[in-house]
């Protein structure tokens, strides 16, 4: 056969789509993904060169025997998440993971457009809403949609006659007495704006407007952020392991942090604090920082809740099947399995970008890494999370632009400290704040800010740089990154890549 005979052939099509390939002679099982979240499985025997289709057990079985030499299917739990999620609605096409909400929407206000009578769950909903107790929408003055519909046509009327900043306190009696509670808006203008898009709604209904409503009801009245394993604090905490989250735990032992602190308000903020929480042991409060690789045994007494997941899996390839190889440090079992039950709990889940749920063309998504894995020996997951769920959302992550600003506003640069950082980059005597100096001050720098992790392979970046006399000859490197004495870290994977970077 030709070169340009196989590119057309319809198994070297499957090649390009395939992600991984078992071989146990006499046979090649392979999983292809001919699309983002889209999974099919073949086995290809190569005597008889016939090409037949697997089913999700079935291939999970083959990386078993490559494991373990066998498998014997009696004594596999075998686990399939599928069922509970079977009825609920969920698109099909890989453009439109991540975008769950404005699915719903659109599947909602189709069914309101061709079935009146799918309007009535959204006055249930409207009627029942509360807040500690208290109504939030409609009261019991309004039974039905035809009382619903002249009642907003009444209370539109009466707002038309206010200034637009009336604040709701002025006209809430009025509006209560036709059957309307405070949740509609603070002012005169928000309120008819909100009441507005309501009678759009009953007379057509269309997602954009669905949206829009829907995103104007007091729904979300706290936010909590979990982060059961890091420093987090407001001073001093830049460089130190996992930074981020709003109820956190309270680390007695704290290297010059607030983080021993029970409960501490967030400066510029009137309701926001950080609540801290402690491990506890046999033995009392557990003292120092520990990794997140090994908190998995004091989770269950940490709090009653979903815990934010690592996902690990897709960071170290094959932990799956070889998790036994990883156990003793890196506790994957514990971690794979409460990934599971986090993922298929939570109603919502938000992430940043679609990469991160459904990965590329060529590259797996760390959610998508989730879909059918198997732990040899534990367990066997034929359908595990479905990328395809409406609960994925993607919310771009912002930047407050009183404190980010474009390289052209030269007025905002802080130049005060460009001293310190001239000698931080360019002073030959070397300290405890930079190991290294920069000969050439001409040359652009290539600069990586990051602590010092496996999966962010800064040492990966300086070895390329260092092996390039053509990079080298063109660019300076800097790298940001935490601490550079492996002595003063405690975390397992920084204190290896810290030893990697000064070798």
């Amino acid at each position: 056969m030709k070169p340009w005979q196989l590119r057309d052939n319809l198994f070297f099509r499957v090649l390009q789509s395939a992600q991984e390939a078992i071989v146990l002679p006499q046979f090649v099982a392979i999983a292809v993904r001919p699309r983002p979240g889209v999974w099919e499985y073949v086995r290809v025997n190569v005597y008889e060169l016939s090409v037949d289709h697997l089913t999700v057990a079935e291939y999970l079985r083959f990386k078993e025997e490559l494991v373990d030499g066998e498998c014997n299917d009696s004594y596999v739990l075998e686990l399939d998440f599928e069922p509970f999620n079977a009825t609920f609605p969920s698109p099909t096409r890989s453009s439109s993971i991540g975008n769950g909400v404005q699915f719903l929407n659109r599947h909602l206000s189709s069914n309101m457009f061709h079935n009146k009578e799918s309007l009535e769950p959204l006055l249930a909903f409207l009627c029942t809403h509360k807040h500690d107790g208290h109504v939030m929408m409609l009261n019991d003055r309004i039974k039905n949609i035809s009382k619903l519909q002249s009642a907003l046509a009444r209370a539109a009327k009466y707002i038309l006659k206010l200034p637009l900043e009336t604040p709701v306190d002025n006209m809430h009696q009025i509006l209560q007495g036709m059957g309307f509670e405070r949740g509609w808006g603070d002012t005169a203008q928000r309120t008819s704006e909100t009441m507005h898009l309501l009678l759009d709604i009953l007379h057509a209904p269309d997602p954009s407007t669905l949206e829009t409503f829907l995103g104007r009801i007091p729904m979300v009245f706290n936010v909590v952020i979990m982060s059961p394993h890091g420093y987090f604090g407001q001073a001093n905490v830049l460089g130190l392991p996992e930074t981020s989250g709003q109820g956190t735990r309270l680390i007695p032992d704290t290297k010059g942090t607030t983080c021993n602190q029970k409960l501490e308000r967030i400066r510029g903020t009137e309701h926001t604090h950080i609540l801290r929480v402690p491990f506890r042991t046999e033995n009392g409060i557990l003292r120092k920082w520990i990794s997140r690789f090994d908190v998995w045994p004091y989770l269950e007494n940490f709090a009653e809740c979903n815990i934010a997941h690592a996902l690990d899996k897709t960071k170290y390839p094959a932990s799956d099947i070889y998790w036994r190889k990883y156990e003793d440090k890196y506790h994957f079992a514990s971690q794979f399995t409460a990934d599971l039950i986090a993922m298929n709990n939570a109603d919502f889940i938000i992430t940043s970008t679609y990469q991160e749920i459904a990965g590329s063309k060529y590259n797996v998504g760390q959610y998508e890494g989730h879909t059918a894995f198997t732990l040899p020996g534990l367990y066997r997951v034929v359908h595990g999370i479905d990328v395809f769920h409406p609960k994925f959302n993607i919310v771009s992550p912002g930047a407050d632009m009183s404190i980010f600003f474009t390289y052209s506003n030269k007025e905002r640069r802080l130049t005060a400290f460009h001293c310190s950082i001239k000698e931080l980059l360019y002073d030959p005597e070397q300290n405890d704040e930079h190991v290294g100096m920069l000969s050439d001050p001409s040359k652009p720098i290539i600069l990586s800010m990051a602590r010092l992790d496996r999966v962010k392979n800064l040492t990966g970046l300086v070895e390329c740089y260092g092996k390039s006399s053509k990079l080298r000859e063109l660019v300076n490197l800097v790298i940001v990154g935490g601490y550079m004495d492996v002595k003063k870290s405690r975390d397992r994977e920084e204190m290896a890549e810290i030893e990697r970077l000064m070798l």
